[in-house]
């Protein structure tokens, strides 16, 4: 929900993705669009709800 969420705050200005590392043991959280500020926020809000799923500390 936090991505379709972030996705329609940004619109056609921008997009976010979220993938598992193919190389590491990491999920990757990216977001393209012109506000830097609003970009960190998306990415912090959906990296903190997937570490509470996965149960992992801030």
């Amino acid at each position: 929900a936090a991505i379709v969420t972030a996705e329609g705050e940004l619109g056609a200005e921008g997009r976010v993705l979220v993938r598992a590392s193919g190389t590491e043991p990491l999920i990757r959280v990216m977001a393209e669009g012109p506000n830097q500020e609003e970009l960190q926020a998306l990415c912090q809000e959906i990296a903190d709800i997937i570490g509470r799923e996965q149960g992992l500390a801030d």
